[in-house]
């Protein structure tokens, strides 16, 4: 049986190893490849309906690697509407999760994911021109989903103590609960890149004061969470709220590295006498990024080059992913102990009835280890942990405006590393500008390597 469990832990799913692979492309960054592989329909049919939701999410953010605007906000666009659709688990799917394990239920998004969809749709509206009607309705959403998604992770602490009863206080009890306890609790961590852009986007359509709104609570989230974000210099965007139109006809954003994904900490295999030990904990792990700035370069019709801005760090996205993963974490640790000891207290009680038929103390000892091991093999085949997530989320995001002259016909991005020396270099890009006025003109300009 032990054997069994064994070979159990090391066997990789169809699913499993095809999340590997596209890590793989990720961090290679072979976006085109990844594309291709997400399109194939093998790909399709091993993400299944149970997973549709990522395979959505993940090929939106390729997408939004390759420059695909439309493809990016039509798959993110449904990716949006899944997620309003299950954000909770039916009656059966919740029992599967209790009896089984979380992998067994169709993949509800975490509420990072749920808040990058947004972030994802609004650059791609900006980048394709649609400001009013098209990054305006991504901005209002993002603003309202920081409360939705607080008052969602409320309701479910709730629901979880009614449903686990005596069993959760044993859950909380167990001296493991102290380390997944966050002292903040439901309080959610929204996307500086994403306040960012609502206020760039407000600014440019005219809406002052929600543009002076989002300003403001882009400097509150970063100067009381220092530690979330160490590298952002916050007074560099101090100006935000008041930032004229006319002050800008040009955004650059920069998006590096490759974001988090999730691997599992297993507690066990071991058996004392009857009691088996073995349950599985998610656990995050951040990837980064090698560009610590950026800077943009313009040529224009006479073939001058000019460095027209520098782009700052906005956002650490690995950091606010791994902040609002950590928050959900006791949820998942205290879902996981109650499922876990209901399973091990079914097999020991069992072990205990058929041992206590019996004289000999030698036999009983023998019952209650096989018993034991019965149930480690339980465990083994039934508790996994949850490691599914959106695959194709940068690490950082670096931002810029500027005013690019009217005879500006094509820009490109440098990336730069801690000590000042371009890692890399975008290839050009064309801008035209129409007749207009600046203060009515955004050409954005977005870039993602996997560096």
């Amino acid at each position: 049986m032990l054997a069994c469990l064994c070979v159990l832990q090391g066997c990789t799913s169809p699913f499993a190893a095809l999340s590997d692979q596209l890590r793989a492309q990720h961090q290679a960054g072979d976006f085109v490849g990844a594309a291709k592989l997400l399109d194939q329909p093998d790909t399709i049919e091993t993400f299944g309906e149970r997973n549709q939701l990522l395979w959505l999410l993940d090929r939106g953010g390729v997408a939004m690697a390759l420059n695909e605007d439309a493809t990016t906000v039509d798959k993110l666009e449904l990716a949006e509407r899944a997620i309003e659709v299950h954000r909770e688990l039916s009656p059966t799917e919740q029992a599967a999760q209790w009896v089984l394990n979380d992998t067994v239920v169709p993949y509800v998004a975490a509420p990072y994911e749920d808040m990058y969809v947004n972030v994802f749709k609004m650059l791609a509206q900006m980048e394709r021109g649609q400001l009013d009607g098209g990054a305006t309705v991504e901005a209002r959403r993002l603003a309202h989903k920081s409360n939705i998604l607080r008052d969602e992770y409320l309701r479910e602490s709730k629901a979880l103590k009614e449903k686990a009863g005596s069993a959760y206080q044993a859950a909380q009890q167990s001296g493991e609960m102290k380390r997944y306890v966050t002292p903040t609790g439901g309080e959610f961590i929204e996307s500086p890149l994403g306040t960012y852009l609502t206020a760039i986007t407000f600014m440019k359509t005219g809406d002052r004061e929600f543009q002076r709104v989002a300003g403001r609570r882009l400097l509150e989230a970063m100067r009381a969470q220092p530690k979330l974000f160490p590298n952002v210099d916050a007074a560099s965007f101090a100006g935000l709220s008041e930032k004229a139109p006319d002050s800008a006809n040009a955004l650059f954003v920069a998006l590096t590295g490759c974001g988090p994904y999730l691997v599992a900490d297993r507690i066990g295999p071991i058996a004392v006498y009857s009691l088996p030990v073995y349950f599985e904990l998610p656990r995050m792990v951040t990837r980064g990024s090698a560009v610590q700035s950026a800077r943009a370069e313009a040529q224009d019709e006479s073939g001058t080059m000019h460095e027209v801005a520098t782009l700052r760090l906005v956002e650490d996205i690995g950091a606010v992913a791994q902040e609002n993963f950590a928050r959900e974490l006791p949820l998942i640790y205290e879902r996981t102990m109650v499922r876990y000891l209901v399973k091990a207290g079914a097999t020991v009680g069992a072990s205990e009835v058929v041992a206590q038929t019996q004289q000999n103390s030698n036999t009983q000892w023998l019952i209650r280890s096989i018993g034991g091991l019965i149930g480690l093999a339980v465990l083994g085949t039934t508790e996994q942990a949850d490691l599914r997530c959106w695959e194709f989320l940068p690490a950082r995001a670096f931002v810029g405006t500027c005013v690019l002259p009217s005879d500006v016909r094509r820009v490109r991005l440098h990336y730069l590393d801690g000590g000042g020396q371009v890692v890399g270099s975008t290839a050009w890009r064309d801008v035209r500008f129409g007749p207009g006025p600046v203060s009515g003109q955004l050409a954005t300009i977005v870039e993602t390597t996997a560096k």
